[in-house]
């Protein structure tokens, strides 16, 4: 398997309906990480930037969660219409500031 330059880990994880925290699966994540995987492709960019359904990210309170590494940072809330703005930003080594909700240390 080749090592990728940058990996989005996009929360895919599924709870029973009803649960207090709910789910990013529940959100949209699932057509979230098809739709960002198409568009990483569509930009030539799925050599050096990979998008991977993740079981749970312990951020479903923030709605769809992504991790983002090397970068130690995570997106929250991320709808359909984030997806060219993160590939966008994937491709070119970059993060969106606005969806960040967490940072971790480099």
């Amino acid at each position: 398997m080749p090592h990728r330059q940058r990996y989005l880990f996009v929360c895919t994880n599924r709870r029973e309906e009803g649960h207090p925290k709910g789910s990013c699966a529940q959100k949209g994540s699932e057509e979230i990480v098809k739709s960002l995987k198409a568009a990483l492709l569509a930009r030539g960019a799925a050599k050096t930037v990979r998008a991977c359904s993740a079981s749970c990210l312990d951020m479903c309170e923030t709605g769809v969660s992504i991790v983002v590494e090397p970068d130690h940072v995570v997106y929250g809330d991320v709808k359909l219409e984030d997806i060219d703005a993160i590939a966008d930003a994937a491709a070119k080594g970059e993060i969106v500031a606005r969806l960040v909700v967490a940072r971790g240390e480099k």
